[in-house]
């Protein structure tokens, strides 16, 4: 077998089964509280989210006081990566975080936070130093995985015309959240011509 398909063959499948991680049929320790899991590039590492006690004043109302955890997928501990924390900034307010998806190159893990009344925040760690950086506001994020725009964001961002009323679009986005182009309400254009 060629050695990129027996690499793919051997990522691990990750889910979640009442509130635990679980990575090829087996439980990772801890949990009880965990959601979204989702699996590195390279297959060795699962981000998830994990439900907190606690809430967060956010833009929106109050939000779970939840944290991103990262673990190897040998079953080893977890180790906290981003953890709740209000701010007068909606910029900085980490709260109700949810959907973690990795960079292609597995170094950054992106998420959605509450922020605003009308949108949340995107925000990215950098998993070799810790540091979280907000990246954009945005409703929905999607980083793509492949293609011309591997690494890319696309965002859905809620905006508002000069003469009045708001919209919501998807946008195409740097890695950094600089806006490249607008998509429109729709990804299906995009898709066909871009792919996945």
């Amino acid at each position: 077998m060629h050695a990129a398909l027996l690499w793919v063959a051997l990522l691990a499948t990750v889910s979640v089964s009442a509130g635990h991680v679980v990575v090829d049929g087996r439980r990772l320790p801890g949990g009880g509280r965990d959601s979204q899991a989702v699996l590195s590039p390279d297959g060795r590492h699962v981000v998830f989210v994990r439900g907190g006690d606690g809430k967060v004043a956010a833009g929106s109302g109050d939000v779970e006081a939840n944290e991103l955890r990262i673990a190897d997928v040998g079953g080893k501990d977890s180790k906290l990566l981003v953890k709740s924390a209000t701010h007068a900034e909606p910029e900085r307010l980490l709260g109700g975080l949810s959907d973690p998806q990795f960079s292609p190159d597995g170094r950054r893990v992106y998420f959605t936070s509450a922020a605003w009344a009308t949108s949340g925040a995107i925000h990215r760690v950098d998993l070799a130093t810790g540091a979280v950086r907000f990246v954009s506001a945005g409703n929905s994020l999607e980083v793509l995985q492949k293609g011309r725009y591997a690494g890319h964001l696309v965002v859905q961002k809620h905006k508002y015309f000069l003469g009045g009323g708001s919209y919501d679009w998807y946008w195409l986005l740097t890695p950094d959240g600089a806006e490249v182009d607008a998509i429109g309400d729709s990804l299906g254009a995009f898709r066909e011509t871009y792919g996945r």
